[in-house]
């Protein structure tokens, strides 16, 4: 696939990745598609095609899974030259990303998309969900630190989360310690001076 096709993808998807939720913007996929370059760098066994297709696409399962969606994706990408069988692993992968991978291009994409969760980055997005959720910090607390327990595919995408994770584990447990330091429920109160 050459730059020209890679271009009219991403336009293709750029109004799709911006999303309802106030969070979500076509510069993630920027990333997902940076992050799988990066996780893919030394590895030949992987297609490029369908790896860019899967981490461009990511994210974007129930978009193209509604009624004449997949449809008009799959002319779009066939007019661009895609094989039709790269375009069938594409629908195939986008539904196992998130927690079944099976193909090395998936494993790839998957540990992309999680980096996005991982780290500061990570942090900053449990933090703008949990406000729009309306959580507290001990909710969005737990929320950071149940965000890192999810498994990576590769050994590049562990090495690229191993100090992301530590620092979301210590970020939750500084803002959870802080949290609860001056909590109603771990204040001791005075005895009453009320008489009765």
């Amino acid at each position: 696939m050459d730059e020209a096709a890679r271009d009219r993808i991403a336009d293709y998807v750029k109004p799709l990745a911006v999303g309802l939720d106030g969070v979500t913007y076509y510069g993630d996929v920027a990333r997902v598609v940076a992050a799988s370059e990066k996780i893919a760098a030394s590895r030949e066994d992987l297609d490029p095609t369908l790896l860019y297709l899967l981490a461009v696409f990511s994210g974007q399962e129930r978009w193209v899974s509604r009624f004449g969606h997949k449809s008009r994706t799959e002319i779009f990408l066939a007019s661009l030259g895609i094989a039709p069988r790269t375009i069938a692993a594409l629908w195939r992968g986008l539904g196992r990303l998130e927690r079944g991978p099976r193909t090395p291009e998936e494993e790839v994409v998957h540990d992309a998309v999680r980096l996005e969760e991982l780290g500061a980055y990570g942090v900053t997005r449990k933090l703008l969900e949990g406000y729009r959720e309306r959580l507290d910090f001990a909710e969005i607390a737990q929320s950071i630190e149940d965000s890192g327990q999810e498994p990576l595919s590769t050994a590049v995408g562990r090495a690229l989360a191993g100090p992301r994770i530590e620092a979301m584990r210590e970020f939750a447990r500084r803002l959870r310690e802080e949290y609860e330091e001056f909590s109603p429920q771990t204040i001791e109160r005075p005895p009453s001076t009320r008489r009765t």
